[in-house]
């Protein structure tokens, strides 16, 4: 496979978008409690139409290198500076991404296997599928969302007996407050991870249907979260929902059926390692193809910097992911980070590029 299919953008929009809303939503249900359904609501629609005028910016103006937008936004140097900061923020995406399920696998499944041990069965088939090139990295990514996809509808059915809808209401009990706001926003920046789906537009063969299918996948998303979280708040009451690290994998506890199937810990285990997985080599691939478009690999073989990177990976996301404490604390930078360096960075971008494209005209 030469280049991406246009078709593949639906996948990878996917596999950036889902895990982290949905493992962690608590980051921002502390803020807004029971009416955080509502507030996804809001983030999802301002998400949809927030990714689908950057598409359409390059669609309009026939471009899809990250560099050339930069650099024609703000200058050789200064674009230069800030697209070095927005792969940064890819980078804290992969630390997010191999800290989070190390420590899901840690804290839920096997305890008794630390961390560090984890994380290899992490960090080094991301390394193995990233160095076999983008025809690996789309049929993981492929496979993976198809496995999360499937065990997430399997889990809505085996739990959908347990949900109570009445604890989604009264909405706005005490009005609505800062904290309302604040929890849009950390929402928000753990659903801009979308925007690393950037860096691939340049790899796509035919450009033709971008649109519909980029929407399409993050409409798609978009259910998905929006079902989860109203699935936590029906499940638990928004007190104890807030109180538990993972609420989704709690929420499959509650699975039995006939004296025979018990508990959702199969679904979840597999929901959860093809999810991580794939938006970490998502996240890596898209970083790669931001080096090239600086001509590193011209100069450094590609190996080095794979290996430089992936060592580095490990070496912080064990520090990250070894506690609860030092995971939340990073998260709850890291959700912030992503509001400058994922949101409104490529928002300021591509429309003073769509400004003096127009002028140019």
């Amino acid at each position: 496979m030469g280049k991406f299919n246009f078709k593949h953008i639906f996948f990878i929009v996917s596999a950036l978008s889902i895990s982290s809303l949905k493992t962690y939503p608590q980051i921002f249900m502390n803020m807004s409690g029971r009416d955080s359904w509502v507030a996804i609501i809001i983030t999802c629609v301002i998400m949809l139409v927030y990714f689908d005028y950057l598409i359409n910016i390059c669609l309009k103006n026939n471009c899809y290198s990250l560099h050339e937008i930069f650099t024609t936004s703000f200058g050789n140097l200064f674009g230069s500076v800030l697209l070095i900061l927005f792969s940064m923020a890819i980078f804290l995406s992969l630390l997010e991404s191999a800290s989070v399920e190390a420590n899901v696998v840690h804290t839920n499944f096997f305890i008794e296997s630390p961390v560090w041990y984890i994380l290899l069965f992490i960090v080094i088939p991301g390394f193995y599928t990233v160095k076999r090139g983008r025809y690996s990295v789309m049929a993981v990514i492929m496979v993976c969302i198809a496995i999360s996809v499937f065990n997430g509808i399997n889990l809505a059915l085996l739990t959908s007996r347990f949900k109570n809808y009445c604890r989604l209401f009264p909405i706005f009990e005490h009005g609505i407050n800062a904290n309302f706001f604040l929890s849009i926003l950390k929402s928000i920046g753990m659903y801009s991870s979308i925007v690393i789906a950037l860096p691939y537009l340049s790899q796509l063969e035919v450009k033709k249907g971008l649109r519909i299918y980029s929407f399409m996948g993050n409409l798609f998303v978009a259910q998905m979260i929006i079902v989860a979280i109203i699935g936590i708040l029906a499940t638990f009451n928004v007190e104890r929902a807030n109180t538990i690290v993972y609420p989704k994998l709690v929420q499959t506890q509650l699975i039995s059926y006939f004296g025979f199937i018990a508990s959702g810990e199969f679904y979840v285990i597999f929901q959860v390692i093809s999810g991580w997985f794939s938006k970490y080599i998502t996240s890596f691939f898209a970083l790669v193809l931001i080096l090239r478009e600086f001509k590193i690999d011209k100069t450094i073989n590609s190996n080095i910097f794979l290996i430089v990177f992936t060592a580095a990976i490990y070496i912080i996301s064990y520090f990250i992911s070894r506690n609860l404490f030092s995971l939340f604390k990073f998260l709850n930078v890291y959700v912030y980070l992503c509001v400058i360096l994922l949101f409104l960075l490529p928002l300021v971008t591509f429309t003073v590029f769509n400004i003096k494209s127009e002028r140019r005209q």
